[in-house]
């Protein structure tokens, strides 16, 4: 086995410390990566010998790049993780006859107008209205209210505007700066947001995890934090779980890592927001593998190599008695190291970490976190008293500041 891997995340998320993730030696293992972001922290060359290094921002360059690797290197299976390399990873599987996902089982997790049209074909029925964007707005918007624009391809909320009614859609359209043809609207769905995070194999969920988001991820550019907590079993858990099994059957896929996104309405009512055949990013993988010992981005790694998910035997689909969540505080908000002021002061924080911005002004994704804090707590509502305590200081720390 000769693997590609193209990596945009942290390199130590993407493969493990020293390419641990990879059940394979040292020197035929290909590194495709960046220096942004992280894409070369904790490089070794005794864990990579073989690195490439390339402006991935430039998708013809990018694509050039991994041919040549491939070709010249006789590599047999493609790693790719982030949700920008999907298609690119399928393309180049199908060109060199490579095992792993096709483009036609990808694109239903990358194109979101799609991703709801197969899932209605396939008798799913909580979705939300939707549309490509329509030629006249908002005439022919069958809906009135709260409407969101998005992307059809976007990742991590930020190309996604929320407008009053339909007749601010060209606005949003503006705003976006996009081809309308790449957009889609949605009638807006109020409700509670959770993400459910599986590994599949042979088709079947063997491992699910349910989370409810601290905040909605969309509104990343107005808040100051974002994160996401496990839940216990229990009737909400269980719905999500019977909902998110069923869009992953209907979408089709046969073996990955997903990680899918629902509203939960105060009726009670479960509404699909959309799913992606990758890890969940911002720290939900650490609070995953804490609770169950579970490492999702093994899983991903691995399958995406042809190989069987790395799971207890049988998988305990019930997390401990402990609740762990993930917080998230952004870039923006302190750039300073809040380690020892905050863990001095709150109990239950397993660990924490802080990134200095690389780029100047707000962030630009849900996840850009300048602080990630794990915290655990014996209850639901002790974590959520923690939680407050620990953005009950961020705000006295801000103000001491300003």
């Amino acid at each position: 086995m000769r693997p590609l891997i193209i990596n945009r995340h942290t390199l130590s998320w993407t493969v493990g410390e020293h390419g641990r993730y990879l059940p394979t030696p040292p020197e035929s293992r290909t590194l495709l990566t960046r220096t942004f972001g992280g894409g070369l922290e904790g490089y070794r060359s005794a864990d990579f010998p073989d690195v490439t290094i390339c402006d991935m921002t430039r998708k013809g360059h990018l694509e050039a790049v991994a041919t040549w690797l491939i070709s010249s290197r006789q590599l047999t299976h493609i790693v790719a993780l982030h949700e920008k390399e999907m298609i690119l990873a399928a393309s180049l599987r199908e060109r060199y006859g490579l095992p792993g996902m096709t483009q036609a089982e990808t694109l239903p997790f990358r194109d979101k107008l799609r991703m709801k049209d197969d899932l209605v074909a396939a008798g799913y029925e909580n979705v939300p209205a939707y549309l490509p964007v329509p030629a006249t707005v908002p005439a022919a918007v069958p809906w009135t209210g709260p409407t969101v624009v998005k992307s059809r391809w976007g990742l991590g909320a930020s190309e996604v505007r929320v407008v009053d009614a339909p007749a601010g859609i060209a606005g949003a359209i503006a705003e976006l700066n996009a081809d309308p043809a790449t957009l889609e609207i949605e009638q807006f769905v109020a409700g509670t947001m959770y993400h459910c995070d599986s590994v599949v194999f042979d088709g079947e969920v063997r491992f699910g995890s349910v989370c409810e988001y601290l905040q909605p991820p969309g509104r990343f550019a107005v808040e100051r934090y974002q994160g996401s907590v496990l839940l216990g079993d229990g009737p909400v858990r269980n719905l999500l779980a019977e909902h998110n099994a069923k869009v992953l059957r209907g979408l089709g896929i046969r073996a990955g890592v997903t990680h899918a996104e629902f509203f939960l309405t105060p009726a009670g009512d479960v509404v699909f927001c959309e799913v992606a055949a990758r890890p969940g990013g911002g720290g939900i993988s650490d609070i995953v593998r804490l609770s169950y010992g579970v490492d999702l981005v093994e899983n991903a790694v691995h399958l995406q190599l042809g190989l069987p998910p790395v799971l207890p035997d049988p998988p305990d689909h019930t997390a401990g008695s402990d609740v762990y969540g993930v917080l998230g505080i952004f870039q923006y908000v302190l750039v300073e190291d809040l380690g020892s002021f905050l863990t001095s002061r709150v109990p239950g924080i397993v660990s924490y970490g802080f990134l200095p911005p690389e780029l100047p002004g707000r962030v630009r994704h849900a996840t850009d976190y300048g602080h990630k804090l794990i915290l655990q707590a014996p209850s639901r509502s002790e974590f959520d008293e923690r939680l407050a305590l620990v953005l009950s200081l961020l705000e006295s720390k801000c103000r001491e500041r300003s």
